[in-house]
């Protein structure tokens, strides 16, 4: 038998400041009318024998959710300020953030389905004024698109849907209390689930910490020895003790049952948590076959035995034991598929395809008794990129699964419970991005992060354990300021529309850190961490500005830049230059990836691409078997398809590019030209691009990352 665990992990950031009380950004309030409420109802809709899951969640996140029940948080958060007030009372800088900011969501499934929010979005992107009819509408429609399926039963959103335009004052108002209704009876319904039997709910870390760079930010090494480190070292082994202990007690509080395991920020880990771990009562932990393949391969933390093991495929399909915990490894090719690739498939298709890799896993494992595949993933982002969200889509697979000979739905702690878990050798350090630490450390602007942050906690000097006995207030202070998405979405690697809003957030976590120790912030905290960081920045290798491609992918070209997951397998390179850094250049990064028969590239520019690239030509030149070859990227012709949008798009087919077999490097060049040929920029600046392509091999085991 082959046991399928699900871990739906659930997880947003701290957005309240600590020093005004104010919610700077949306995220939990909308996901929990849409993901969070609808993930639920997924797991309801699926037959009783498929209607198994592990839910992972942050207790960060929990304790925002319980916030949503006060009176006191539409006078808290920006954006329910924004959404409540009526348009003839708004200023030009409200209404220019509206413009702005209220159409952050999936344009293709939750706006261009609605006429009126779509013809909003015109008016704003041909830059008319909008009346306050127009921006009344805007303000509701922005929150209305993002309620979900079971949302959208309620009567007051039920009506504001069937309206579709004309909205009122007391609309807004409606709406946003049918919100905070519903976003409030979340974990109800989820402790509901569990009670049942149907669901395992699991914890993250508190506040969702890189826990091994809690341990020691050197350990950044261990996982990659060409890491370069923040200039002070952070060492505090009993913040990352205090952040697993203290999220079992809020989740045993919350949902009246200790959690079994846990899914460490990340799926980060180092062999010295697992006593922590252990001691906090956790039998099991959950991380990325990355850390698997490199465990057997003898790349351990020291003290780990000598012997090297050489590992097997089907080594990921076991539980493993060291040190008193169960460690599982997620399927990362399987995982990927579900958040970035089935959104843009035939749903009965991804199924077929879902359920035939899993037959094959069944038939490799055969001889071995019992296994298990774990397919752990974000449970909240990917869906708004799936036609109908998930409820469209996840019970069918699941129902697919639960219904086929051999295979059999079920919980993590149920496969723990099946499968005999084999003795590790050592655990290596990494988490589920390439093995590495890279997205939270080594970068200039996330190392000068950290540095800011060691020298506030060395400021506190107090170990946690007497921290939070003596003043927990500043202890919960020092938490959350550790929270892994202040690196995330630092330096190189991810940005949004709202990197700003981090910057000055994360500042103001340390600011409020120092205060309460009675003194005042050092004046460094009043600029943004980008530009305390930036000489070094400016220094940065090249090096620092590649990121090698995680799995292979298969992208639906639209030519939008609202979902940055869409990309997050492809390999990134940014913009790179010698000695001259040319500061009027318009491309600024090449996102790629293939899957069997393409080549996908998105290029972003400093500016909209369908602006920057007017009249523009846009060429790939490749080294072929033979001799060069040029397609055109931008105007596309064949064999190339394209979309120009706020991004530049594309599909190439892999034999139009020489390539007769994967895996497969590729070298060249991005060439800009005006209307007239002339050579306007080249990308990269200096060098050329080197371009991996995986095979599909390598892409189910994360080989070549």
């Amino acid at each position: 038998m082959l046991h399928v665990a699900f871990l739906w992990h659930m997880h947003q950031p701290s957005y309240r400041d600590p020093i005004t009380g104010d919610v700077h950004l949306p995220w939990v309030r909308l996901h929990g009318v849409k993901d969070y409420a609808d993930m639920a109802r997924a797991i309801e809709l699926a037959s009783e024998t498929a209607a198994r899951a592990t839910v992972n969640w942050v207790p960060g996140l929990c304790d925002q959710l319980d916030a949503l029940a006060s009176p006191e948080y539409g006078r808290r958060e920006r954006f329910w300020r924004l959404s409540e007030r009526p348009a003839a009372e708004l200023g030009p800088t409200e209404i220019a953030i509206i413009r702005e900011h209220f159409f952050s969501l999936a344009h293709p499934t939750l706006l261009d389905p609605h006429p009126r929010y779509r013809a909003l979005r015109d008016m704003v992107r041909d830059g008319r004024t909008l009346s306050l009819a127009e921006l009344t509408d805007l303000q509701v429609w922005f929150n209305l698109a993002w309620c979900g399926v079971s949302a959208r039963e309620h009567p007051t959103i039920a009506a504001l849907l069937t309206r579709g335009r004309d909205f009122t004052h007391a609309d807004q108002i409606a709406l946003l209390s049918a919100q905070r209704e519903l976003a409030s009876g979340v974990l109800p319904r989820w402790r509901a689930l569990a009670d049942s039997g149907k669901v395992e709910l699991c914890a993250s870390p508190y506040y969702h910490p890189i826990l091994p760079l809690l341990c020691d930010t050197d350990l950044a090494r261990a996982a990659d020895p060409s890491s370069p480190l923040p200039v002070r070292r952070f060492h505090w082994r009993g913040d990352a003790d205090a952040q697993i202990r203290l999220a079992v007690e809020a989740h045993t509080r919350r949902f009246g049952a200790a959690p079994a395991g846990m899914w460490p920020s990340e799926g980060s880990v180092t062999a010295e948590l697992l006593p922590l771990v252990r001691a906090a009562g956790l039998g099991w932990l959950v991380s990325d076959e990355a850390i698997l393949w490199k465990s057997l391969a003898g790349v351990a933390t020291p003290g780990a035995p000598d012997a090297v093991r050489t590992s097997r495929p089907t080594d990921k399909f076991h539980p493993w034991s060291l040190d008193g915990v169960t460690l599982l490894f997620r399927d990362h090719g399987l995982s990927d598929k579900i958040g970035f690739v089935y959104a843009t498939w035939p749903r009965q298709r991804a199924y077929a395809d879902f359920v035939q890799s899993l037959v094959a896993i069944r038939r490799a494992t055969e001889s071995e008794g019992d296994a298990v595949v774990v397919i752990a993933l974000d449970g909240e982002n990917c869906w708004e990129h799936y036609p109908g969200g998930v409820t469209a889509f996840l019970p069918g697979l699941l129902d697919a699964i639960a219904e086929t000979p051999g295979l059999s739905v079920c919980t993590v702690s149920d496969a723990v419970a099946a499968v005999p878990a084999r003795p590790l050798p050592g655990l290596a350090t990494g988490s589920w991005i390439d093995g590495t630490f890279r997205t939270w450390l080594g970068d200039p602007v996330k190392n000068k992060a950290w540095d800011l942050l060691t020298e506030a906690r060395q400021a506190v000097k107090r170990p946690m354990h007497e921290l939070l006995g003596s003043d927990p207030g500043l202890a919960d202070l020092v938490l959350r300021a550790e929270a892994s998405d202040w690196w995330w979405w630092f330096g190189e690697g991810h940005s949004t529309a709202f990197d700003g809003e981090f910057d000055a957030l994360f500042r103001d976590h340390l600011k409020a850190i120092w205060l309460a120790l009675g003194k005042s912030p050092p004046d460094t905290l009043q600029q943004s961490v980008y530009a305390l960081a930036a000489p070094a920045r400016a220094a940065a290798p090249i090096s620092q500005r590649v990121k090698r491609p995680m799995t292979q992918i298969e992208i639906a070209l639209d030519g939008t830049a609202a979902w940055y997951f869409k990309w997050l397998g492809a390999g990134e390179i940014n913009q790179s230059y010698g000695a001259i850094h040319r500061a009027e250049s318009l491309l600024a990064r090449l996102f790629y990836g293939n899957d069997e028969t393409s080549l996908f590239l998105r290029l972003d520019a400093r500016e909209r691409c369908e602006d920057a690239l007017v009249g523009a030509r846009v060429r790939l030149t490749v080294q072929g078997p033979h001799h060069p070859i040029e397609l055109a990227l931008w105007p596309a012709s064949a064999p190339v398809e394209a979309r120009c949008g706020d991004v530049l798009e594309a599909r190439l087919p892999l034999a139009a590019l020489g390539v007769t077999s994967l895996p497969a490097r590729l070298r060249g060049t991005i060439t800009l030209a005006d209307a007239d040929g002339e050579l306007l920029e080249r990308f990269p600046g200096t060098g050329e691009l080197e371009l991996e392509l995986l095979s599909a091999l390598q892409s189910a085991l994360n080989v070549g990352v």
